[in-house]
């Protein structure tokens, strides 16, 4: 489904195409693969962040099966987005994410409207079908609105990031053993009144715990280095 796109006034151009490239946020540790781009809400962006999400993946070595549905998934969610966006909005953020084994995608826009929902149009509709591909192409997919204004969608699919090959002359690297940890002398004091804590592993809980955890990260007013 394609989000409502309200039409510039004659008066207002469109925004020229900008895009910072994806950046590594800052005080991310290295070995975190997080990358995020901002670019201006017009059409000619679609194609230069895709781009540079393909190319961002790439150079993690995230495996190619992935970066092809990445590259689509980054389409369909930047190209709503842009068309829900409004003249004087100034810019569109992608944010890319490896994690487990996986690719997540998000992207946050400025208008508020009604958080979106896949359709499914029958075979004579020319629109309305975005979602639905990334419904198909993705195992889980979302949207939440930002504590700071905004409205973020989400995808997340398989994407595991292949282990660089290593020439036959390199020598390996030396391996480090594992040091017993002993046992605490005295056993943990738990405040009274207070119940025994215990660890969730249903899914329908751990995703709503982590949607809304997403949602008190404004990572998309975060600054961008250039």
């Amino acid at each position: 489904m394609s989000l409502p796109r309200t039409a510039p006034p004659r008066s207002v151009p469109r925004k020229p195409v900008t895009s910072t490239g994806f950046h590594a946020p800052a005080g991310r540790p290295a070995t975190e693969l997080v990358a995020v781009a901002r670019l201006s809400p017009c059409d000619a962006a679609v194609p230069v962040v895709r781009a540079q999400a393909v190319a961002t993946l790439t150079a993690w070595s995230v495996d190619s099966q992935a970066v092809e549905v990445a590259e689509l998934v980054v389409s369909e969610l930047v190209t709503n987005s842009v068309r829900a966006s409004r003249p004087r909005d100034e810019f569109v953020a992608v944010r890319l994410s490896t994690t487990s084994g996986c690719v997540l995608v998000e992207v946050w826009s400025r208008p508020d409207t009604t958080l979106p929902t896949a359709q499914h149009p029958d075979g004579d509709s020319e629109s309305g079908r975005g979602l639905c591909l990334v419904e198909a192409l993705t195992d889980r997919w979302g949207s939440y609105r930002a504590t700071s204004g905004g409205i973020v969608v989400w995808a997340q699919f398989p994407g595991a990031v292949v282990p660089v090959q290593r020439l036959h002359d390199e020598q390996p690297l030396p391996a480090r053993t594992a040091r017993p940890v002993p046992e605490p002398r005295v056993a943990p004091a738990r405040a009274p009144g207070l119940p025994d804590i215990t660890f969730s592993t249903d899914p329908a809980v751990l995703a709503r715990t982590a949607e809304r955890l997403r949602a008190l990260d404004a990572w998309h007013h975060h600054p961008v280095p250039c």
